[in-house]
């Protein structure tokens, strides 16, 4: 075991742990988890950054990623911890937003006890990604008792789950790390693997206008769903032309990187009658080779393919919105010295090299990657196939050894020449005064 990682305490993982997954931190309702955090990061002797943007102000920035949820504010809290001698940026970030339990039935205790069970801890948010943001937080405890070069910066955001801005404001406000390391959850098979790209996505919904008749005569209507189906079979080619022009390795291997699939259907008035609008709610994939607006432009030619083959919708186009865009898709080189850092201590710790992989969700990942030139990769504890389901839970052995790797991945990044001259620039930005601008911390 190496020195730096000698410091990791599995006991204060489970107990942070336990502690955030109490907090019901739904989207539009994380202000009592930043505020948690930001003591978590006092206790430990960061530098600390606790703000509130307004959301109307974000929403007209160009690139906005969008939202599903009405905010007003929107929480943030980063901190950082200085080494005692010039050297690169590390940064370490993750969203503290949760999806809903959905129904209690399916759960086999409350979602947020934060119930403990062998090596599993069980909640609503242990696995995504309170987890990760836990290991995080044990990096920072670690280097706060050590002499290092350069810094280590943590960010948690709110709003990861329905759009973005969170990451949008730390972002704007001036964090930033010459390289990054996000904690989503990345385990499979039981040993956390590097995620170097993932597949964007953007919600979208479609509303279908149709005309009314007595359900015995239908023909003499027009039936939303029914035309709605002409341009679901578009959309659908859409996605298999998307996929199929894919070309980076790891993306095809996942079969079917970016998806388009129907989350919400809401239309009709009364079963005796023809439906006369239909609204589809949809998540739409994003690829690595275009941007948002791009991806956006793609999916409302296919719609109006749809309506090209179509009298009724020619006459009468559906109305196509863009709902929430995301930051979209987002890669770093596979040969990037960030992927291979994180490789050797992977190694180090596991006793065997990690898989290295894309992913098919979308995440922030792109938003420091696109919007603030930041290299990073995906490595968590979580596994993302009990991410948003029922009895969601994080192995606690994955979390400690996850920290270790972080750890000493961090201490080899801090010492790296390398890392400082070639990585995102922006380390700068926050090297100077208390907070990124310049302004007092507290």
């Amino acid at each position: 075991m190496s020195a730096v990682t000698e410091g990791v305490e599995a006991d204060r993982i489970r107990e942070r742990l336990v502690d955030l997954v109490r907090y019901p931190s739904f989207d539009g309702f994380e202000e009592n988890v930043v505020v948690r955090i930001a003591d978590y990061l006092q206790e430990i002797g960061a530098e600390v950054d606790v703000w509130h943007d307004d959301a109307i102000t974000l929403a007209a920035l160009e690139g906005y990623p969008g939202h599903e949820i009405p905010r007003a504010t929107i929480p943030v809290v980063a901190g950082r911890l200085r080494g005692n001698r010039p050297g690169p940026a590390v940064l370490l970030t993750g969203h503290v937003d949760v999806v809903p339990p959905g129904d209690l039935a399916q759960w086999s205790a409350d979602p947020f006890s934060g119930v403990v069970e062998g090596d599993r801890l069980f909640g609503r948010g242990s696995c995504d990604m309170k987890s990760g943001l836990v290991c995080a937080l044990e990096v920072l405890d670690v280097f706060a008792k050590r002499d290092f070069a350069g810094q280590i910066v943590f960010v948690a955001v709110p709003a990861e789950e329905d759009s973005g801005v969170g990451t949008l404001s730390a972002i704007e406000r001036g964090w930033r790390g010459d390289v990054a390391i996000l904690p989503e959850p990345s385990t499979r098979d039981g040993l956390p693997s590097i995620v170097t790209a993932h597949a964007g996505a953007m919600g979208v919904s479609i509303f279908v206008p149709g005309r009314s008749a007595h359900a015995s005569v239908r023909t003499s209507g027009e039936c939303a769903f029914e035309h709605y189906l002409k341009i679901h079979d578009h959309l659908r080619r859409d996605e298999e032309a998307l996929n199929a022009s894919e070309d980076d390795p790891l993306l095809k291997a996942l079969g079917m990187p970016y998806a388009t699939s129907v989350g919400r259907v809401a239309g009709g008035t009364f079963i005796s009658a023809v439906m006369d609008g239909l609204l589809v709610e949809l998540r739409m994939g994003v690829a690595v080779s275009e941007t948002v607006a791009e991806a956006e432009a793609r999916i409302r030619r296919a719609v109006d393919r749809a309506c090209d083959d179509d009298p009724w919708l020619a006459d009468n186009p559906p109305v196509v919105t863009v709902t929430s865009r995301g930051f979209g898709s987002a890669r770093t080189p596979v040969d990037h010295p960030l992927v291979k850092t994180l490789r050797g201590a992977h190694e180090a710790e596991f006793d065997a090299p990690p898989t290295v992989r894309a992913a098919p969700f979308g995440c922030d990942m792109a938003g420091w990657v696109r919007r603030a030139g930041v290299p990073m990769v995906i490595y968590g504890p979580g596994n993302i196939e009990l991410a948003h389901a029922p009895d969601e839970s994080v192995s606690l052995d994955s979390c400690a050894r996850v920290s270790r790797a972080m750890c000493l991945a961090t201490e080899r990044l801090l010492e790296s020449e390398t890392i400082e001259a070639i990585g995102g620039g922006g380390a700068s930005v926050v090297v100077e005064g208390g907070r990124p601008d310049g302004a007092p911390i507290g």
